[in-house]
């Protein structure tokens, strides 16, 4: 596994690092792995190479962040980057004081059995906490860096507007973005991110599984995303397909949205979620050699043709 710099912070990152959303079984999410699963799937991806891991309070309702720290109390610690959030709690509601953030990085910290942590992020932020001119909470993070709590700080945001926000608004090092071979609108935003120095990591990297092929035009969806009619459905299925045609023999389509995304300069890691280590170990086979160049180039044109005017919601 290659590392990159996580911008001019002095972290480095593994290229594919471990989003763990889904790291524990919960009333939300009853197909997660329970605790030994999860922490056999940390140390799995910690025998790889992967040294990022990302986090949440919320995640797994909670769960992700307790069977980290049981995955790192065999003497791991120092080997991995943590990145966890502030905004969103365990029990499902928001908190933006920015009076509760250092409780709340406290008490991520003793879940994971640590002293500090290595990057916090605001957790989609709302417009008033995101832009460093209208809070405080970039102050507070950056106090509490001074301090030695936190390594690097800044916000997870879907939009390259909100990019520029933070950029222009904070002295944040880290962003998470979201970006995919489906979503390339922040794609621009990162090399600004780049030229700032700040390190980038990359969100809903397969759209939440548009990519991964777990879904299909005959899928049928539960939740959030029933509203998608069967034409919705169709036009996503047939992008994935034409996105498929575009690489080159022998690439999966998971291994070529991953190898998309690590061919911008200014992409520090990928963050794919993996429920088992059948997935994780795909998702890293991904990093092992790059896409052509003309290949990044035909997709860059792919979507300016057929989603630029209108990106779809995932």
């Amino acid at each position: 596994m290659k590392t990159r710099a996580f911008g001019t912070t002095g972290i480095e990152v593994s290229e594919i690092g471990l989003g763990s959303w889904q790291l524990g079984r919960s009333a939300h999410w009853p197909e997660g792995p329970d605790r030994d699963e999860a922490v056999r799937l940390v140390h799995a991806a910690l025998d790889a190479g992967v040294t990022f891991i990302d986090t949440a309070p919320g995640y797994a309702d909670g769960r992700s962040e307790l069977n980290i720290g049981s995955a790192l109390r065999d003497g791991r610690r120092d080997n991995v980057v943590i990145c966890t959030k502030f905004g969103h709690r365990a029990d499902g509601t928001t908190d933006w004081d920015a009076a509760s953030i250092e409780s709340s990085i406290l008490r991520s910290a003793e879940r994971m059995g640590t002293d500090h942590l290595d990057i916090v992020v605001l957790h989609s932020p709302p417009p008033e906490v995101l832009d460093g001119t209208r809070s405080e909470h970039y102050e507070v993070l950056e106090r509490l860096k001074l301090k030695g709590l936190i390594r690097a700080y800044g916000a997870s945001v879907d939009w390259g507007t909100d990019v520029d926000t933070v950029l222009r608004t904070s002295k944040s090092q880290a962003l998470e973005v979201r970006m995919s071979a489906l979503f390339q609108e922040t794609w621009p935003s990162l090399e600004r991110a780049h030229d700032h120095g700040v390190g980038t990591i990359i969100k809903v990297p397969l759209e939440s599984g548009w990519l991964s092929g777990r879904y299909a035009a005959d899928t049928v969806f539960a939740g959030v995303r029933s509203r998608w009619s069967r034409a919705d459905i169709a036009v996503r299925a047939s992008l994935v397909d034409e996105f498929r045609s575009l690489l080159p023999a022998g690439v999966s389509v998971p291994h070529g949205a991953l190898r998309f995304l690590l061919a911008h300069t200014g992409v520090s890691t990928v963050i794919p979620g993996a429920r088992t280590i059948e997935l994780l170990s795909n998702s890293i086979a991904a990093a092992a050699e790059p896409l052509p160049v003309a290949t990044v180039a035909t997709i860059r044109d792919f979507y300016a043709r057929r989603l630029a005017q209108a990106p779809l919601d995932w």
